[in-house]
């Protein structure tokens, strides 16, 4: 088995040649300390860039070992040969894309001094497991020892093929259920601001689980002074401010994954009126049984000209080509990014395009705000965004990209009139209305034609207002639960309801008349109106589906009028069908209708429950909360708010912030939920920017010598 033999072999040459180098020559990893604040955040301080790594993988070791071990090894493609048959079909997509083969190369590519801050990590991960053997469970441990190139393949997996490229979009119909992964992201500008300092907003919203954990910290070192988030295991933040200037990053609509169907013949597919043949190689994938044996599983992957074939059913191969394969230097460029002290500076860091998504919002204290459509955007040969977003041929060259646009050709938007940027994950047209870029003047594969979610227009909203913003009003308004949706058609539903005569439809009316458009924990009627979404847009599953472009409106979205419409009822029989479907089955399940928001939407960690707030994206509820399948008759988030930031680049810095599920998963962890109580209050905590404030807040201190 040749095929076996290299990918094994390459797996242990890895860890050979990184352990090795560690015996050849000791490192100066252990001159940096650690000052745990009373929130489980670590704040390290070390005396070089190396040391700052160590400690930095030490610590998330320390709060999420267990989780950063499990994710290392699925990027290795080894999850089911170390825990079993659920992680299979993970490790089949790992393998198919070469994740763990390309990251190695990728290690070999690294600039020394990254090379050797990457080794850095790796080791304060090594050896906080062995130094606290208790700490680390015996599944985690079948991991050991990791090396830097399980760091760069677990963010390439997680960056490139669960972002960028998931598995789950090789479906044609891909069903959506609920809100999409996403962010909000605001930068104020000194004219809008109230100090004349610029603010930024930090607000990703993700699944509170497994690989879209994020794990706060702050990293000093001479040189560097920054403080925000990282993707769990990832060795540098990931969203980040310092002293002068920072960024955040929202899942944009590039689209870096395109799928080719193949036309096959004997010795291979058609390719411009001839016959080539496909490179195909092999790889044996190990499942482990519930008795403790390996099951062998011959995978053959095969490759076009594209890439790899990812899809072969009833007769149609379709085959995979993904943007930003090349592009080895993600982890250099979000360091020069969390250290970049001006607009400058940052802009040398995000013009190299090594993260091949996201948009990408900045403010420093220079008086610039930014926003930038980032990516690697392939130079397509014919075709707009919405016939790239499908199945195209694969037997002719005439559609093969083979090279991606530069910096400058990406839609930006620097310091503008409004004084305002926003993103929600929307196109890059809408970064401020009115819109600076135009988008015919780029090409029309590269996003699609200007739309608004009702999350944007209630985004858009809340900057439109002629008020200044202070520090405290950014949060208030980043805190908002309210619902654009029913701004827009409550108000017909109410009358069409009491029009019904029933007196089913008019206690509801009475319910939702007395409602107040909000998604607090008190909301009386938020609940009503959500299930009557969910039946008026044909269920759950299809609430991805709502948007301002929806027939279900008398009144159709309008590029001119981008924030107000649409409005109103197409089919009010229809919306009151299903208002009544909804107040049945509320009654029934609750005994009244006008249940309080945070009776039945709960914030729970382990043992702590919570009443909750914020509600459904689609819904245009800024602060997004998805609710997850009921348990029990209450609802628990599947994913929304994750971690906010609002940052005023004064001087001193001021800053706010809140990790929604606590800072640590180890089991035992009192970090676990410490923070959710905050999160049920909708309160945020004072950022401990300072060693002086870090130290006032001291629960813990380690200290490497």
């Amino acid at each position: 088995m040749p095929g076996k033999f290299i990918i094994i072999s390459f797996f242990l040459l890895t860890v050979l040649r990184t352990e090795s180098s560690f015996a050849q020559k000791k490192p100066t990893y252990k001159q940096a300390e650690i000052l745990w604040d009373s929130y489980g955040v670590p704040h390290i301080y070390a005396k070089n860039n190396e040391s700052l790594f160590y400690a930095y993988g030490w610590a998330q070791a320390k709060n999420h070992g267990d989780l950063i071990l499990q994710l290392y090894g699925q990027a290795r493609g080894k999850g089911a040969e170390y825990w079993g048959e659920k992680y299979a079909q993970a490790d089949r997509w790992v393998i198919t894309n070469s994740i763990y083969e390309r990251a190695g190369k990728w290690y070999d590519l690294q600039k020394p001094a990254m090379r050797k801050n990457l080794d850095a990590f790796a080791r304060g991960v090594n050896d906080y497991a062995r130094e606290n053997p208790d700490k680390i469970s015996a599944d985690a441990k079948l991991t050991l020892p990791v090396t830097a190139t399980d760091l760069i393949s677990h963010a390439h997996r997680v960056t490139h093929f669960v972002f960028l490229a998931p598995q789950g979009q090789v479906a044609a119909a891909e069903k959506m259920q609920g809100d999409k992964n996403g962010s909000n992201a605001w930068a104020i500008g000194p004219s809008k601001s109230a100090s004349g300092n610029t603010l930024l907003l930090t607000n990703p919203h993700l699944p509170w689980t497994d690989l879209y954990t994020y794990f706060e910290a702050q990293l000093v070192s001479p040189g560097i002074n920054t403080y925000g988030i990282s993707r769990i295991g990832f060795p540098v933040l990931t969203m980040a401010f310092n002293a002068d200037g920072g960024y955040a990053q929202t899942v944009n609509t590039n689209d870096g994954q395109d799928f080719y169907e193949l036309t096959t013949v004997e010795g291979g597919y058609k390719w411009d009126g001839k016959i080539k043949p496909f490179e195909s190689k092999e790889h044996l994938l190990k499942i482990k049984q519930a008795d403790g044996t390996l099951k062998e599983e011959k995978m053959t992957i095969r490759h076009s000209i594209h890439g790899p074939v990812v899809s072969d059913k009833n007769g149609r191969v379709i085959a995979m080509k993904v943007t930003g394969l090349g592009q080895s230097g993600m982890f250099e460029q979000y360091w020069d990014m969390a250290r970049a002290k001006d607009l400058s500076a940052f802009e040398a860091a995000v013009s190299r395009l090594q993260i091949p998504m996201y948009t990408l919002m900045y403010a420093d204290n220079k008086g610039n705000i930014f926003n930038l459509f980032n990516g690697e955007v392939p130079v397509r040969p014919l075709g707009d965004w919405k016939f790239w977003s499908g199945v195209v041929k694969g037997d002719t060259s005439g559609t093969l990209w083979t090279k991606t646009h530069p910096y400058k050709d990406l839609p930006k938007v620097t310091n503008p009139k409004t004084g305002w940027l926003q993103n929600t994950n929307e196109p890059p047209w809408t970064a401020t209305i009115p819109m600076v870029n135009n988008y015919k003047d780029f090409p029309s594969y590269i996003a699609p034609e200007p739309n608004m979610s009702f999350r944007t227009q209630s985004s858009v909203r809340m900057l439109s207002n002629p008020s200044k913003i202070t520090l405290d009003d950014f949060v208030q308004l980043k805190l908002s639960t309210r619902m654009e949706l029913a701004d827009r058609i409550a108000s017909d539903l109410i009358a069409a309801a009491e029009a019904d005569g029933s007196p089913e439809a008019k206690e509801a009316a009475s319910v939702l008349a007395g409602w107040d458009h909000n998604t607090n924990s008190d909301s009386k009627g938020a609940f009503l109106f959500d299930r009557f979404v969910r039946n008026w847009v044909g269920g759950t599953a299809k609430l991805g589906t709502l948007g301002t472009a929806s027939k279900l409106f008398l009144n159709p979205w309008d590029l001119n009028d981008p924030v107000n419409t649409p409005n109103g009822l197409a089919d009010t029989k229809a919306a009151v069908k299903s208002l009544l479907e909804a107040a049945k089955e509320v009654k029934a399940n609750y005994g009244k209708l006008d249940v309080a928001w945070g009776d039945i939407f709960r914030f729970k960690i382990a043992d702590l429950d919570l009443p909750g707030n914020g509600g459904p994206g689609p819904m245009g509820v800024f602060r997004t909360m998805t609710l997850g399948a009921p348990v029990d008759g209450k609802y628990y988030p599947a994913h929304g708010d994750t971690y906010v930031a609002a940052i005023e680049f004064s001087k001193p810095l001021k800053a706010k912030v809140l990790t929604s599920y606590g800072n640590a998963t180890q089991p035992g962890s009192k970090h676990r939920s410490d923070q959710l109580q905050l999160l049920s209050e909708k309160k945020m905590r004072d950022v401990w920017f300072t060693r002086d404030e870090a130290e006032k807040h001291l629960e813990e201190k380690t200290v490497f010598e």
